[in-house]
């Protein structure tokens, strides 16, 4: 710790001389004695730096040492505290207070000083430059020190580290111009006590914070009689455990960690003079004597409300945020439909429940994994995701899921891109609802528009498309297909005999038949009643070869038909009934191979073929040509 030590030098007739006998003074203005001085100025909590009145630095604690990385030696009568600061914020200030003030000022010490030296008391913040050459933030408080005739003696500024909550406020000196700079301070209650704890300085800050006038408290009372009683009783109770001795909820309590040597800082709440109630954070440091005997306590508040009222609402907004990420959560997993967020890179990064069972993958398993991982066809999944984030949105893609087991399910994939608070793509949001049911419909109502709902065989309609795709097919390819016109012979007496019915059953079975005798690539139809259409594709590569072809085939066709039917169906619930029956068929053929002819004139010309065939007999079949 540097001190000032002030000694009377004589000239050599034994006389002071005036110059050395002002050096004196002003030395002895500076010079801190006694407890406090040691309590102060052995602090680490802050920096303490008192320099001469032309700002060269005479006062240099082990705060400042800690904080700027000099020893007192390298500063003390050596530099002023201009010195190191940033001299862009010496400057910066400088011009700020020229403007304020109305007066032109240096920048230099008399920039840090200048409103000190008018009376007024200043708080600034600065960024001081360590002897490494590193910077941080401080706050500094600059007070003028005067003598008893009020002349300016020197300045006192007292920094702390303002990169992190304070841990302690500037302490109080009890003495002196040092002394009265910071017991008027108003930024901070200063309260020093006796060795009891009874109070016996009570500065304007205190007097500011907790509502009592000095005079009120003064020798009368203790800090612990201005505080929280319950929480004495809670900070007793845990220093007894944790330092494993006995501790009175007290005064005791506030100041045991510092009797012991040990520097403490607490969190504390004070109660008003109308008691209302201020949280404080609370430094403690042991006053002692020149034999280390403690004399007393230096206990320096600051108001932590604003701090308070800070976590608080950051409590409440906490609490808050978790109320709506809980709704959010609660909304995705309600959902109905398979919801899932990836990444840019289409990496599964959430998933809710729907999502689990569409896959019968956990969510663990599935985080992390690529999207494109649970769908038969990958390379779609993935342009679905690339397709939202190039449009931004999509709606109604198609996809099929596959779960582990195998199971596959059509879904409707729907996506859309979602950010950050500050617009940054954070991903895909997309949901994939199951759409099997709404497939299996489709299928049935396109299957009731395309199929004859006996015979299962495509209808007129279904004839009319697969007919069009063949002839464009032979127009390429150049062979010849053939057409059949088809229509049954003694239908109707099995009808009038044994009802439609069993005339259904006869058409099933005919229906069964004919598939059987043709390719996958040919067409059976049914035209309507006991009528059919037959389309062979491509069956020769000239007239002449479609027309052998067709005619084996026709032939094969017919009989079949030939053979007896075999009918039976259960009219009651106890009895069935079975009915034989003969049923052959006349046929109409017409060969084609491109579509210059419409499909009009082939089932017309087949037709006719076929009505020839049966005024000759019925169970023929008939060509549409001269070749037939």
């Amino acid at each position: 710790m540097q001190t000032l030590s002030a000694t009377n030098k004589l000239d050599e007739s034994g006389k002071d001389s005036e110059g050395d006998s002002n050096e004196v003074q002003r030395q002895e203005a500076l010079l801190i004695a006694g407890a406090l001085q040691n309590a102060i100025l052995s602090s680490a909590n802050f920096s303490s730096i008192a320099t001469d009145a032309k700002g060269v630095i005479q006062i240099f604690n082990v705060g400042a040492e800690r904080m700027l990385g000099y020893a007192a030696a390298d500063v003390v009568n050596k530099i002023t505290p201009a010195d190191i600061s940033d001299p862009q914020e010496v400057i910066a200030r400088a011009k700020a207070l020229t403007d304020e003030l109305n007066t032109p000022i240096a920048p230099g010490f008399e920039a840090l000083v200048f409103k000190a030296s008018r009376g007024i008391e200043d708080i600034y913040e600065l960024t001081y430059i360590r002897k490494d050459g590193s910077h941080f933030p401080a706050v500094v408080s600059v007070t003028a020190l005067r003598d008893k005739q009020d002349a300016i003696i020197g300045y006192l500024l007292i920094g702390t580290d303002n990169t992190a909550r304070k841990n302690a406020e500037d302490a109080l000196i009890k003495a002196g111009a040092l002394q009265a700079a910071i017991f008027n301070s108003a930024n901070f209650s200063s309260i020093a006590t006796d060795a009891k704890g009874v109070i016996q300085i009570f500065n304007v800050g205190a007097e500011r914070m907790l509502g009592y006038t000095a005079s009120e408290v003064m020798d009368r009372i203790t800090p612990a009689d201005l505080s929280d009683p319950h929480e004495l009783i809670v900070r007793a109770k845990a220093l007894s455990v944790e330092l494993e001795t006995a501790i009175a909820p007290g005064f005791e309590a506030l100041v045991f960690k510092a009797s012991r040597g040990i520097e403490d800082i607490y969190e504390l709440t004070y109660i008003r003079k109308d008691g209302t109630r201020v949280p404080a954070v609370v430094s403690v440091t042991a006053l002692r004597d020149d034999q280390n005997l403690i004399i007393g306590y230096l206990l320096i508040g600051t108001d932590n409300t604003a701090r308070k009222q800070i976590e608080a609402e950051q409590k409440l907004l906490g609490q808050r945020l978790r109320d709506h990420q809980f709704y959010t959560r609660s909304l995705f997993e309600a959902n109905i439909d398979a919801l899932m967020t990836t990444d840019p890179a289409g990496i599964i990064t959430d998933v809710n429940k729907q999502m689990e069972s569409l896959t019968s993958c956990t969510r663990d398993e599935l985080i992390g994994a690529p999207f494109k991982n649970y769908f038969t066809d990958p390379e779609r999944a993935e342009d679905a995701i690339m397709l939202a984030l190039t449009k931004k949105k999509v709606t109604n893609y198609e996809l099929t899921a596959r779960d582990r087991n195998g199971k596959e399910t059509v879904v409707s994939y729907n996506a859309t891109t979602f950010y950050d608070r500050d617009r940054k793509l954070q991903g895909v949001f997309a949901a994939a609802r199951d759409i099997t049911e709404r497939k299996l419909a489709e299928k049935q109502i396109l299957d009731l528009a395309l199929y004859d709902s006996l015979t299962r065989l495509p209808n007129r309609r279904l004839l009319t498309e697969r007919l069009g795709q063949i002839m464009s097919v032979g127009k390429r390819s150049g062979r010849q297909s053939a057409l059949m016109f088809l229509d049954l012979d003694h239908f109707k007496p099995l009808n009038d005999a044994h009802g439609h019915f069993m005339g259904d059953l006869l058409l099933m079975e005919v229906a069964h038949r004919l598939s059987g005798c043709v390719r996958g690539v040919d067409v059976v139809a049914r035209f309507g009643g006991d009528e059919f259409v037959i389309v062979l594709s491509e069956i020769g590569a000239n007239k002449a070869e479609a027309t052998a072809q067709s005619r084996l085939i026709a032939e094969k066709l017919r009989t079949t038909l030939d053979k007896p039917y075999v009918l039976a169906y259960q009219p009651g619930s106890d009895t069935s009934k079975t009915v034989e029956h003969s049923c052959t068929a006349s046929i109409g053929v017409v060969i084609f191979f491109d579509n210059d002819n419409n499909q009009d004139d082939l089932l017309k010309w087949a037709d006719a073929a076929m009505y020839k065939a049966k005024e000759q007999g019925g169970n023929r079949i008939q060509f549409h040509s001269a070749v037939a």
